[in-house]
């Protein structure tokens, strides 16, 4: 039961954050966004009380495929999930699950106030295109490939940061995780909108226990490091093979920033040798 309460959560936040990134109306977008953000810190407060009661649970989590061409057709995609979510909670007077049935009655309201939004969607129309800009043949096939692997990347991130945060007891090492998931997060959602005006939005392939659950925290540091400065060549590549400015001055910004995560996981690495 608890193990298919926090699948069902995850499916949840999943579902929320890609209709955010596949909404046409961005305000609507940012509000679907702030709600896969409840969504994902009660996936965290899960997981944290079932760390601590020594209850057994996984990331692992069916594939999603995005099935929806109008907004409110999103908007009730999502439901479905958070319907899904309440049958599974009891308000027994658990603070945590009276809290959480309370966030999910508010959102469920919101999105069934737009179940009959009619603004059609085209993040799965293929355009290969954004805002107009096209690409060569070239890259475009570099940038697909970036897209779909850094998009599956950053979620891969999110997951083992946010399994180890629960298990360290150093403040540091905690502040550092959360940084990084931030971190990961920002570049998720401005890799997904860029798939989403492509037309090839979709959510990336589940991240198995194999991943997440690494057996040394030293081992999965330094093979993190070396991640990073591959990610920071891709980056370099893509915004010399993408001849676009705006493009190539967001992948450059994306190749510096992997400098600061390599240093934060450097710092990571110092404090448990």
């Amino acid at each position: 039961m608890a193990k298919r309460l926090f699948v069902s959560i995850h499916e949840g936040w999943l579902r929320l954050l890609f209709a955010s990134f596949a909404a046409e109306e961005r305000a609507w977008g940012e509000t679907l966004y702030d709600y896969a953000e409840i969504l994902y810190r009660h996936l965290r407060f899960v997981e944290d009380m079932f760390v601590k009661r020594g209850i057994e649970y996984s990331w692992e989590r069916p594939g999603i495929r995005l099935r929806f061409a109008t907004e409110g057709e999103a908007a009730r995609f999502c439901d479905e999930a958070l319907a899904r979510i309440e049958v599974q909670l009891s308000d027994d007077g658990d603070p945590l699950a009276k809290r959480m049935l309370h966030d999910l009655g508010f959102i469920r309201k919101e999105l069934a106030g737009a179940f009959e939004r009619e603004t059609k969607i085209g993040a799965f129309d293929r355009s290969m295109t954004v805002d107009g800009v096209s690409f060569s043949q070239e890259a475009l096939a570099a940038l697909m490939l970036f897209l779909f692997e850094e998009s599956y990347k950053e979620y891969e991130l999110i997951v083992i940061y946010s399994y180890a945060q629960t298990r360290v007891e150093d403040k540091r090492l905690h502040e550092i995780f959360q940084i990084l998931i931030d971190e990961s997060k920002f570049h998720l959602k401005s890799f997904a909108r860029i798939m989403a005006k492509m037309g090839i939005l979709s959510v990336p392939r589940m991240v198995t226990s194999e991943i997440y659950r690494f057996d040394s925290l030293k081992k999965f540091l330094e093979e993190g490091i070396e991640e990073e400065k591959g990610a920071k060549e891709q980056c370099r590549a893509l915004a010399e093979a993408v001849d676009e400015e705006s493009f190539q001055r967001f992948f450059n910004f994306i190749n510096y920033q992997e400098d600061y995560h390599i240093t934060l996981m450097e710092e990571a690495l110092e404090r448990i040798q």
